[in-house]
């Protein structure tokens, strides 16, 4: 009887045993489960992740593509608040001065370099005094992309105050930069222009305008840069300070004297004298690092 009495003790502990075998196998094919459910979720939110973000980047590629699918546009047809005149200039000065210089010029262009830096001062003097109103208009003619950079800077120092400082440092040197927006940026904080200078170089809030000026410019009838129209009358002799100065005191006289022999805007006039004619707007090569 004891014999037996043991047989069964270790018959229900061994079932025991086997219970709890199946408990712990069972428990560890749900956890296995549930890991497996858990890995496929992450699987499909990875997977939705992922789609999502290719679906956000291609609408943004299609929005700064626009309906034409041009990627390189701009989409900056913002025109300076000191633009003027039927070509949309830069004026600077006194808008009610008698005497009007128009200055079609070009910031990759050596000749404008030297007609700043030898007449600039004349001209800044009429300036100051009330006299003269000069509308710049920046083209594109010798430096292709960096004078558009440049042209644009220069809009967004005038729309600052500061477009007279900007052209007069930009011929100041040795020699013409190839532009680029870090080095304008850079440039216009030395010469202490603020508020949102920066941030308008590095946007190009102007860059179609800037493009738009040589357009402009041919519509005008300008052949060479530097062109100098003072009056309505295209100035012969834009390599001499004192033509210029006589040109505009002679106007401030009553306008005898005219401009130096000067003709009416749009005949052959500036390229004659050295001014530098349109070359190719793409590569800007040319012009960038000549004296």
């Amino acid at each position: 009887m004891c014999t037996v009495r043991g047989h069964s003790k270790e018959a229900a502990m061994s079932n025991k045993k086997a219970e709890a075998r199946e408990r712990v196998k069972a428990m560890r094919e749900e956890q296995a489960r549930k890991e497996r459910a858990r890995e496929r979720m992450m699987r499909f939110g990875i997977a939705g992740a992922v789609l999502v973000a290719v679906a956000i980047i291609a609408v943004a590629v299609i929005s700064t593509r626009g309906d034409d699918g041009d990627s390189t546009a701009s989409g900056n047809s913002a025109v300076p608040t000191a633009a003027t005149g039927e070509y949309d200039g830069i004026m600077l000065g006194n808008e009610d001065a008698p005497v009007t210089v128009e200055y079609w010029m070009d910031f990759l262009c050596p000749a404008c370099q030297s007609f700043e830096q030898n007449s600039g001062p004349v001209l800044k003097q009429f300036i100051e005094s009330g006299d003269v109103q000069l509308i710049a208009h920046p083209i594109t003619f010798t430096g292709g992309v960096y004078s558009a950079r440049a042209s644009n800077a220069f809009a967004c120092a005038a729309e600052e105050g500061m477009g007279s400082e900007f052209k007069t440092a930009a011929y100041s040197g040795d020699s013409l930069p190839q532009w680029t927006d870090n080095q304008l940026a850079d440039f216009g904080a030395d010469l202490g222009i603020e508020g949102e200078y920066e941030e308008c170089v590095d946007d190009g809030t102007y860059s179609d305008w800037a493009t738009s000026m040589t357009d402009k410019a041919r519509e005008a009838g300008i052949e060479g840069t530097p062109t100098v129209i003072i009056n309505g009358e295209v100035l012969q002799e834009w390599q001499s300070p004192q033509a210029l100065q006589s040109a505009i005191e002679a106007e401030l006289d009553g306008g005898d004297g005219g401009s130096g022999d000067g003709e009416e805007a749009g005949d052959e006039g500036a390229e004659d004298d050295g001014a530098d004619e349109p070359g190719n707007e793409e590569d800007g090569d040319a012009g960038a690092d000549d004296d």
